[in-house]
């Protein structure tokens, strides 16, 4: 069938709708000779594990001179298990790879101009690692349809997961027992911060945005790709982790997602207004924003009055951000960061300090020499944009903002183009990955595994999402030999 991917076999609602045929073909074959379902299912188990720990920063971690994380540990095993199946059958066009690779060219290219070049070429290590793994997720599920939705389900699940333990973790130390990895406490000290496996709890909220708005998504869209109720439990697992992590950002980009998902069916009344036509069914979809709003009102009216009667709890939440004659020193620290990130680009215009080298350029302009990954740890940039900008130059900047349009553009202009099945996938997918890469505007380190998780995820959809117009399917998910051979045969690039 074109235009979707098929589930697995025995997932009869799934099938439903995609209107996939009820009884299988006698030539289907695997077109993969010696790469087997096994093994496919052994990638498959590798690459969940890669999902569910991307944001571990203090567990699984393997000191050995430097620190390194389970998905780094255990990708090079996935890496390797997609060049297997290259080696099988043709290789797959994956989305953004060719500006990923210049720009990572680039990088390799200038790892000397730094002080501390051995941080610059760990990085540039870190992003080739980063960069296979795309072309792995590609590879190894694009073309298969029971491991791209069994991915795809474990990914969303993933974050339900994470989201857990940091609720189990607030509410331990709350209830007096030890809370393990907890990092910080709210400034009253007595609040733990949830903070998840991450270095903090900023980290744990940028980590949990990503999969409370793809799954926002995914329930707007009426995805098939998990119940219903499925769906909710993890939109409400990670909306509340994010707010016990008591992290401004994260619950301030929360509340956007929010609102500009209840403006739109507002935009949509007042557009049929604007020709004098109204829709019931629009008029219909505008009950939950209204129900949110009558919901909200009295709360923010009852926070309102209790905030006014303990101000020592307003000076708490207002702390760090200069408001109400509150200590600025989160804001102060951020826009001081954030300039001396920009200087290092003005000092170094052209082809920057290389991606390892931002931060001993920020510790040079304080006269301080980097010796040490550990030393190197306390001048780190600010904001992924400006910490690129500073360390490829305008040269080398050019190829990374391709990379971010192409992975935005393209995905956007398929789903135009896509069943409703691949059309809210990719959209949510998106989505998701303008918020990440807009809440890491207000932090630092481009290389964070759960972002490259999430582009490979993207890239692998996206694929299938080209590769299936083109490839007629099987009921069991693999693609009849006959037909693969005859893409096999077609130009290697999107068809869209």
């Amino acid at each position: 069938m074109e235009g979707s991917v098929p589930p697995p076999a025995d997932d009869s609602r799934l099938r439903t709708a995609m209107r996939l045929p009820q009884t299988a073909r006698s030539d289907i074959a695997p077109p993969l000779g010696l790469f087997s379902r096994p093994v496919l299912r052994s990638a498959l188990i590798i690459a969940i594990l890669i999902s569910v720990t991307s944001s571990f920063d203090m567990f699984l971690i393997l000191n050995v001179g430097g620190n390194y994380r389970f998905c780094q540990v255990i990708a090079p095993v996935l890496i390797a298990l997609a060049i297997l199946k290259v080696s099988c059958r043709a290789r797959l066009p994956t989305l953004g790879l060719i500006p990923l690779s210049i720009w990572l060219l680039f990088q390799c290219a200038f790892v000397s101009v730094t002080d501390f070049w051995p941080k610059s070429l760990g990085y540039c290590l870190w992003l080739l690692l980063n960069l296979a793994m795309i072309f792995s997720f590609v590879q190894l599920f694009s073309d298969t349809a029971w491991a791209l939705n069994s991915m795809l389900r474990w990914y969303a699940r993933s974050f339900a997961l994470i989201a857990g333990f940091g609720i189990v973790q607030f509410a331990l130390l709350l209830l007096g027992f030890p809370g393990p990895f907890v990092s910080q406490f709210s400034l009253l000290g007595n609040l733990p911060r949830a903070n998840g496996f991450s270095y903090e709890p900023s980290y744990f909220a940028t980590y949990l945005l990503i999969g409370f708005v793809f799954v926002g998504s995914l329930r707007r869209a009426h995805s098939v790709l998990l119940p219903p109720r499925t769906l909710l439990v993890i939109y409400w697992l990670t909306a509340i982790a994010i707010a016990l992590s008591l992290s401004r950002m994260g619950i301030v980009f929360l509340l956007v997602d929010v609102l500009f998902a209840q403006l739109a069916p507002w935009l949509k009344v007042i557009k049929d207004l604007a020709t004098f036509r109204i829709r019931v069914s629009k008029v219909r979809a505008l009950a939950p924003s209204l129900v949110l709003v009558a919901g909200v009102a009295p709360l923010a009216t009852a926070l309102t009055i209790a905030l006014e009667h303990n101000p020592e709890v307003t000076l708490m939440l207002l702390g760090g951000t200069g408001i109400s004659d509150t200590a600025a020193h989160s804001v102060l620290r951020r826009e001081g960061t954030f300039e001396e990130t920009l200087t290092v680009f003005v000092e170094h215009p052209l082809i920057g300090r290389s991606l390892g080298g931002v931060s001993s350029a920020i510790a040079d302009l304080s006269g301080i020499r980097i010796h040490s990954f550990e030393e190197s740890k306390e001048f780190e940039g600010m904001s992924v944009f400006a910490e690129v900008l500073s360390a490829s130059g305008l040269i080398g900047f050019i190829p990374f903002c391709c990379f971010v349009i192409v992975t935005i553009r393209r995905p956007l202009k398929l789903a135009a183009e896509s069943s409703p099945y691949y059309a809210g996938i990719l959209r949510g997918l998106v989505r998701s990955l303008i918020f990440a890469w807009a809440i890491l505007q207000f932090n630092q380190n481009i290389l964070r595994p759960y972002l490259w998780v999430h582009l490979a995820v993207l890239a692998s959809v996206y694929s299938a999402a080209c590769l299936s117009a083109r490839v007629p399917v099987s009921q069991d998910g693999w693609r009849t030999a006959t037909a693969f051979a005859a893409w096999e045969r077609t130009p290697q690039t999107p068809s869209r």
